[in-house]
């Protein structure tokens, strides 16, 4: 339907026409989408709301329904074909060149989303001799998506889970562990699987967009969403945000517009109200953003423009931007409202950290958890670090090192991953 309907577009003689069948075409994606991933969540509400309200609910409170893979990121993809297509850009010359676009295996399952623009022109080209600096590239990329996925997203999983399962039997020291951890988990996880994608890509010639720029260097959280998952917030920003107006109106409209379009986000990333409240969340904070570079621009003071570019002000900044949105990802995290409130509780309760710290120092576990969190966000924070230092002294070293290096890191990663391990997060979405 989507290759019949980008060629109506194309060779449609009205705008009007255009228009029309963008529109068609987008409602039956958005349509397919909902019945297969909100079909139950709406069955499940529509029931708690008909017993609240004493009326008789006839449809059914759940449907065994089983989740096409992948299904959230390629109807994005589908509709953003559709839109550039309307936009002028050429469609697919037939249905198997948008039939690879979409079904395209490394990014299928957890993105990175990206344009039939900039996949297809690059299968168009001549096959080429294998580089072997390509082929190197590529498997490096691999091995660092497994170690940062096996490595560190699991260990730190290992942190997070046992707290998250049972939140009021835990401690707040444990509490702060974990809400950490989850924030560590999530980003090598996701980064983990991107490396992956992209280096798999390049064993076949194929690049993929960057979709991570360390995000939690971040110094505020509109730059937070231009480093973090880098495909989606493009997506949410051209597709989403400039057609509903972006920032042309006043300040009240420019916020509506962001709360609105992050709570979309949210509700993308799964059937659940933890989610939309997550994408309220960062919908917020990027309105209350927007409206505090409103006013910073409006200080004609020098003074403050020395504070606000100052190293102490940008540390400040970076710090803050990871606590807010480290608190955000307890609302991912949590499904349930009352395990929010009792993961707060725990963190505000700062007299029984306290008590817990000191205690800390004399239990030998709890002392091995605090130190591989400390490690992880060391490692965490000290990317920017550890990409000049491989461009400047990994890679002008001899290929027999750097074999002895990988393989060194690839032994660590069989070790590790021994147990059962766990699965990507984003594969549920």
């Amino acid at each position: 339907i989507d290759y019949w309907a980008s060629h109506l577009i194309q060779n449609a003689a009205s705008q009007r026409k255009k228009k029309a069948v963008l529109a068609c075409t987008i409602a039956i994606n958005l349509f397919i989408l909902g019945f297969f991933k909100y079909c139950n969540f709406f069955l499940e509400n529509g029931h708690i709301l008909a017993k609240w309200l004493h009326l008789n609910w006839p449809l059914p409170e759940t449907l065994n329904i089983i989740l096409p893979l992948g299904i959230s990121f390629y109807t994005f993809e589908a509709i953003s074909y559709l839109v550039d297509v309307y936009r002028g850009q050429p469609a697919a010359r037939n249905w198997l060149d948008y039939n690879f676009y979409i079904m395209y295996f490394p990014h299928l399952i957890s993105g990175p989303i990206i344009r039939f623009g900039e996949l297809w022109p690059q299968c168009e080209k001549a096959l080429e001799t294998p580089r072997i600096s390509r082929f190197i590239k590529g498997l490096e990329l691999l091995l660092l998506g497994v170690a940062f996925k096996v490595l560190i997203a699991d260990q730190a999983a290992g942190l997070a889970n046992p707290f998250y399962a049972h939140p009021a039997q835990a401690s707040s020291l444990a509490a702060y562990v974990a809400v950490l951890a989850f924030s560590l988990q999530i980003y090598f996880d996701f980064m983990g699987y991107t490396h992956i994608a992209r280096g798999a890509s390049l064993l076949f010639n194929i690049e993929l967009p960057l979709n991570f720029n360390h995000p939690y260097h971040a110094a505020n959280i509109s730059n937070f969403w231009e480093r973090w998952h880098i495909s989606l917030s493009r997506w949410i920003r051209e597709y989403l945000y400039f057609p509903l107006g972006g920032s042309k109106g006043t300040l009240l409209q420019t916020m509506l517009i962001l709360t609105i379009t992050m709570l979309i986000c949210g509700a993308w990333h799964g059937a659940g109200w933890h989610f939309i409240a997550w994408g309220g969340f960062h919908g917020l904070l990027l309105s209350a953003y927007h409206a505090y570079r409103k006013f910073k621009n409006k200080l004609k003071n020098p003074l403050w423009n020395i504070i606000f570019q100052s190293r102490p002000y940008h540390l400040v900044s970076v710090a803050f931007t990871f606590l807010l949105v480290s608190f955000g990802w307890i609302l991912f995290r949590v499904p349930q409202p009352g395990d929010v409130s009792i993961v707060m509780g725990k963190l505000s309760n700062l007299s029984e950290l306290y008590r817990e710290v000191q205690a800390a120092w004399g239990n030998p576990t709890t002392l091995l958890q605090l130190e591989l969190l400390a490690l992880m966000l060391a490692c965490c924070f000290a990317g920017p670090i550890a990409v000049r230092l491989a461009e400047n002294s990994y890679r002008p070293m001899p290929y027999w090192v750097k074999v002895q290096v990988c393989f060194f890191i690839g032994l660590l990663c069989w070790i590790a991953a021994h147990g059962a391990g766990t699965s990507f997060i984003y594969f549920q979405f």
